[in-house]
């Protein structure tokens, strides 16, 4: 068994976190970030545990929720920077394009081109 395995083993009591069940020989193990590192978690001890496999297939996908979560607040966001350079308004529920907003920033950095 490799050390981090062993180290975590120890720490946990022989138990898994996610069941509470104590691990057996014949029990297949797997390293879990607490945190995902997709979500901001660290590959580091305070951050990993121990789960049974199947422990961890449950978990993995809740953490893949969360993940798309930000995923798509983080593409929301860019989506919202886009549309903040550009004039539009609704006319019968459509946005009609009315122009490019010219913004001090674009200026100032050369962006501005007429």
């Amino acid at each position: 068994m490799p050390n981090r395995k062993a180290r975590l083993l120890k720490l946990q009591l022989g138990k898994c976190p996610w069941c509470g069940l104590s691990f057996h020989n014949w029990d297949v193990l797997e390293e879990d970030h607490i945190t995902p590192r997709a979500i901001g978690g660290k590959d580091e001890y305070k951050n990993l545990q121990l789960l049974h496999r199947h422990c961890h297939d449950e978990k993995t996908a809740l953490d893949l929720i969360e993940i798309r979560k930000k995923d798509r607040s983080k593409f929301l966001e860019k989506l919202s920077q886009f549309w903040e350079k550009f004039d539009w308004n609704w006319i019968n529920d459509i946005p009609n394009f009315i122009g490019h907003t010219v913004r001090k920033s674009d200026v100032t950095n050369g962006q501005h081109t007429e």
